[in-house]
């Protein structure tokens, strides 16, 4: 059902993650300063070059991207897009980051691309359709809480103050009930991973949509659950989002 438009995002995904791939690493070594505008750069040229492809191809559909904001549309269709998910690890050479591509129809994710050039690897999906990992099929693992390997999200010095206290709490309240805990700074590699069936769950607390909306796709068609608990988001396979999402509120 949505063949062309499948196809149409993973040839935009896979060119975007070349165009990114050269200059991985190049922030290395530099000031603090000169690294944000280095990943700020490449953030809105990888970023403009998907929105012209998309705007050559559907002109008609409506757009929604981490720097440019939303492109309104007189449509139902509209592109969901992360150009470089990951962008501190981008920066420094480390190789989990990822283009995140998602087609949305009244809000809901119909495509979903997420391409990890430093890994060379792309998973995509579409709804009813499945999701895979360069052509072949995925499927989350099924293990119970105990026996998980859950993501959580990163700290930052610059960042939210607060928001950093609150994930510090967060930690606190599963670390003792789940396998183990990974923090890598990238919800598209996260996601990918957990539809792959490398890690379980992932534990959000109000993600931002560009980051979560290709990955939440790969995760469901893969036969995972999107979960909530008050302002968490959890993305896993069913025992452990389910797990996380009764702790979370066991411990309120």
């Amino acid at each position: 059902m949505y063949e062309d438009y499948l196809a149409f995002a993973i040839e935009l995904g896979k060119g975007a993650g070349a165009f990114l791939l050269p200059n991985a690493g190049k922030a290395g070594g530099q000031t603090m300063k000169a690294a944000k505008d280095f990943v700020t750069e490449m953030d809105v040229e990888v970023e403009a070059l998907i929105i012209e492809r998309i705007q050559a191809k559907y002109p008609e559909h409506g757009i929604f991207s981490e720097e440019a904001g939303t492109i309104e549309a007189d449509s139902n269709y509209k592109w969901v897009i992360d150009p470089i998910d990951g962008t501190i690890n981008y920066s420094i050479g480390v190789p989990q980051y990822g283009v995140s591509i998602a087609l949305t129809y009244k809000g809901d994710p119909i495509v979903g691309v997420i391409d990890l050039p430093g890994l060379n690897e792309t998973y995509w999906a579409s709804k009813g359709g499945g999701a895979f990992k360069d052509g072949t099929p995925i499927h989350v693992r099924d293990v119970p809480l105990s026996e998980s390997f859950i993501s959580h999200s990163d700290f930052a010095k610059d960042g939210n103050k607060e928001a950093n206290v609150q994930r510090l709490e967060l930690l606190a309240k599963i670390v003792n009930d789940v396998y183990r805990v990974r923090i890598i700074g990238t919800a598209a590699v996260t996601l990918a991973y957990i539809a792959a069936g490398k890690w379980d769950a992932a534990l959000y607390m109000n993600p931002a949509f560009y980051d979560i909306a290709a990955g939440q796709l790969l995760v469901t068609e893969a036969g995972g659950v999107m979960e909530t608990a008050g302002p968490y988001m959890m993305f896993g396979q069913k025992q452990a989002a389910s797990g996380l999402a009764a702790l979370l509120e066991e411990t309120k």
